[in-house]
């Protein structure tokens, strides 16, 4: 695959042109998903965050912010929101963070840190962020920071909690990928255009909507459709731990398309792929891609299994950035970014924003920086 271009500006430019990209979408709720920890997300947040003009509003599906990473101990960035940024967390992180700001209002939400409150930035300090932990929750936590003056909200989230990337929560998305993502720099490609492969799964035909349109209105869970269009409600109530069978059902009514109206579980598609007879071909509809409850290389194994995945509503992925962060010694940034920005080709546009780097779909192509700029992210 030739090489797209890769364009470096200062980081500033590189910031205000992810903030353009945002604001001139129609995306009014913007999940930012990190692939793992450590993949630059905070930094992400913080940087759309600072200097502009448009007043943002804030959330997160769970707790991010805190300042060490559970996991590996490592010292993460804080999030630290500009004068004027509404905040919907909990009380206990407020707390926590030794964080103020004015409160606004208190939803009717419980979490085990407390109530989620509504406030207004007053551009001192970083705060731990906390929202709601379910997805009606934070649609409502949304809506609220919506009605006190945000134009766009900035969903925090991570790749285990892809609810926050919901249709019914977000209409835009950003996907931050970075150098711990897999052992190696290639295990981070393969893994970085799975999770691609998995976030922006191909919507149906008009005519297969209309065709599932019955499914929908009658919340079905589990129905067969043959070539011909006919319909065949499942008898399991649901996909988990079904999928030997669903598998032996399909084989038998000759399905063509299965729609599933819940989770999609890896359990389920691996049980279908082995009991599913030689040479199958089955097209599997879900409403978006936050339902498939499996990990990112699941895609690719049920294309080479003769299942093709679909969905109802696409998910609106604007952007990913990269970050070259890993232990024990970072990845050089160009080097890394322009294996992200090759492997992705054409499909979207990638940044990093921190080192400076750019690469929009069908940009013009320009020399790479200095080798003292080189040189420097080798340190």
């Amino acid at each position: 695959m030739a090489s797209r271009a890769v364009v470096k500006t200062a980081d500033v430019a590189t910031v205000d042109a992810l903030h353009g990209l945002v604001m001139d979408s129609p995306a009014r709720a913007l999940a930012v998903i990190g692939l793992v920890k450590n993949a630059g997300k905070t930094t992400v947040v913080n940087a759309l965050m600072s200097g502009c003009a448009c007043a943002f509003g804030l959330t997160s599906l769970g707790l991010d912010g805190e300042p060490i990473d559970h996991v590996s101990g490592l010292a993460k960035p804080r999030i630290a929101p500009p004068a004027g940024t509404l905040v919907a967390t909990t009380l206990g992180s407020l707390e926590r963070s030794g964080y103020r700001m004015d409160i606004l209002e208190e939803l009717p939400f419980r979490t085990p840190l407390g109530p989620v409150v509504i406030g207004r930035a007053g551009g001192q300090g970083r705060v731990e962020v906390s929202g709601p932990t379910t997805l009606a929750e934070l649609r409502a936590t949304v809506d609220r920071l919506h009605a006190h003056g945000a134009e766009r909200v900035l969903v925090d989230g991570a790749i285990d909690r892809l609810g926050s990337a919901s249709p019914r929560v977000s209409d835009g998305l950003l996907l931050a990928t970075g150098g711990m993502v897999g052992d190696t720099l290639e295990d981070v490609v393969e893994n970085t255009v799975a999770a691609l492969d998995h976030l922006t799964l191909p919507e149906v035909s008009r005519q297969t909507q209309e065709l599932l349109a019955p499914c929908l209105r009658d919340d079905a869970r589990l129905v067969s459709f043959d070539a011909g269009g006919r319909a065949t409600p499942l008898t399991p109530a649901t996909a988990v731990g079904a999928g030997a069978t669903v598998a032996r059902e399909a084989a038998r009514l000759a399905t063509a398309t299965l729609f599933v109206g819940g989770a999609l579980t890896e359990g389920f598609l691996e049980e279908l792929l082995r009991v599913s007879p030689p040479r199958t071909r089955l097209r599997i509809v879900v409403r978006d891609a936050t339902v498939l409850v499996a990990p990112a290389g699941s895609v690719q194994r049920c294309r080479r299994g003769g299942i093709r995945l679909e969905v109802l509503t696409p998910l609106s992925l604007l952007a990913v950035t990269t970050n070259p962060f890993r232990t024990p010694q970072s990845y050089p940034g160009t080097t890394f970014f322009r294996a992200i920005v090759d492997a992705i080709g054409d499909r979207v546009p990638v940044f990093d924003v921190v080192s400076g780097l750019s690469s929009m779909p069908g940009g013009p192509r320009r020399p790479q920086g200095s080798r003292a700029h080189e040189k420097g992210l080798m340190q």
